[in-house]
Parts: C-alpha cells; structure tokens; sequence
C-alpha cells in the first residue's frame, strides 16, 4: 500500500482529507500529525504507517499496530466549539460502520464512544485529541486504528477480529481507506453545516449494548445504569435507579451479571 494507490482510486478529489504522507514504520501516526499541527500544517493532512512502534488510544491505552492493519491520522481543523470535539468520535464511528456495510457487507455495532465491534469483537479504535483555546479550536487530531490484514496477537483474539478473519481472504487496504475517507468527509462537512442531530438516530440504531446494563468509568466516577443511547448533542444517557445522566466522556463496559 502507498499513496500513489490511495489517491489513485479516489473517484473525486476529497476537499478536506486530500494529502497523505506514508511511512514503512513510526512510533505513533497520532504523536507524528501532533507535530505536524504543531508547526501549522493544513487541515487534511493524513499520516498512514504500515506499523507503530508506540501506537495508543484512549487513556494512553497500548494499541497493538503491527504490519498488515491500517494505521492512520487527519489533521482536521473544524469550524465548532472545543465542546463538541467529541461529536467527532461518533462521526468517525459511523464512517466506519459505513464502510465495512457498504463495501464489505459486514453488520457492525459501534461501542461507544470510540470502538467498533464486530460480533462483539473490535474492529477498529479511535482516538481524537485537540488543542484549544476557550471556545477556539486550532487544531484537532483523529487518530484510527482498522484490523485489516494484521494477525491478532493470541491473548486478545477473544475481544478483536481483522477483516481478514471475518472475510476469510485478505482486504485491499488502500481501497478500505479510500472508501473510509470518502464516507467521513461527507459526514465531515454536513456535521459542520448542520450539526450532530442529523445523525443521532443512525447512531443510536447502530449501538451496541443499547437498552442494556452497563457501567461508565469517567475517571473521577463510575456510574451503572440502562445504556438509552446517545441525545441530540452526542451525550450518553444513563438511566439509573434514581435518575438520567448525561455522559461526554468515559470507558463503558457491559454489566452482564445484571442483564
């Protein structure tokens, strides 16, 4: 895979995710685009590494990179409220689940906030970072993870699955992320335009462990209650035993002692 591939099967020119730079192996695609936003890259530039060294998600999580998956970073520079950087996660979430459905006729459950399952096993990870100043964006970094060709490594082939598993043969992988690239900007520019609420519904229709009981672990509390899924502005709603919350962030794991 390089860029001249990528670029290649593009069927228009992307307005925004339209320069990719490729390397053999680095440390973390995500740490390398931060550098780049840094110096004042434009919006759009993508790094794509065959393999991470150091690749991470959420929570400074180890990401197991390894040649044969998809590993990548956008530079986006979205014109919203540092508030809703978070509405970006989902968005990536939906491009995804698009994508393995629309070209691969794969059904997969988007785990909120940042994971996207296949039969209950994970897919792809995403992770979105910022820098802002009160309520100015300069600059937001996506950083996605897709198993495509990789091998699972043994002791997590219970929790993750690569497209080659579900499909029994390898994928082409500049394909997958030109189709990627192609869904996310269109989401892209309509979110900008018109906002999250247009999506909400094909969100909430595509959530795994909806109407379920789990836990939420924000880093300062843990809250257990019914999954209802996501409101207008992206927020997750808990119902508890004596109330509704509303969650932006956090880690989510399914309570199946109390199903």
């Amino acid at each position: 895979m390089n860029v001249i591939e990528i670029l290649s099967l593009l069927k228009k020119q992307l307005s925004v995710c339209k320069k990719i730079k490729y390397y053999k192996k680095l440390p973390s695609t995500q740490l390398a685009v931060k550098k780049l936003a840094e110096k004042g890259f434009e919006e759009g530039f993508i790094v794509v590494a065959e393999k991470q060294t150091s690749g991470y998600g959420r929570s400074k999580k180890v990401w197991s990179s390894n040649v044969g998956g998809l590993w990548f970073s956008i530079l986006l520079k979205p014109i919203i409220r540092p508030d809703e950087v978070s509405k970006l996660t989902l968005l990536l979430s939906i491009a995804l689940k698009r994508t393995l459905k629309r070209k691969y006729q794969i059904s997969s459950k988007i785990k909120w906030p940042n994971d996207v399952l296949v039969c209950d096993k994970k897919i792809a990870g995403i992770i979105v970072e910022m820098f802002a100043e009160q309520d100015r964006i300069n600059w937001v970094v996506a950083g996605i993870g897709i198993n495509i060709n990789n091998d699972i490594p043994k002791n997590l082939e219970n929790i993750s699955v690569s497209l080659k598993d579900i499909l029994k043969n390898e994928a082409d992988r500049a394909e997958f992320m030109t189709e990627f690239l192609i869904d996310f900007e269109k989401l892209y520019l309509d979110f900008q335009k018109d906002g999250f609420n247009q999506f909400s519904e094909e969100y909430n229709d595509n959530l795994a462990y909806k109407n379920k009981s789990v836990s939420i672990d924000t880093g300062h509390a843990v809250t257990t209650g019914i999954n209802l899924g996501i409101d207008e502005g992206g927020m997750l709603i808990i119902k508890t035993l004596n109330s509704f919350e509303k969650i932006i962030s956090g880690t989510l794991r399914r309570s199946k002692e109390c199903d």
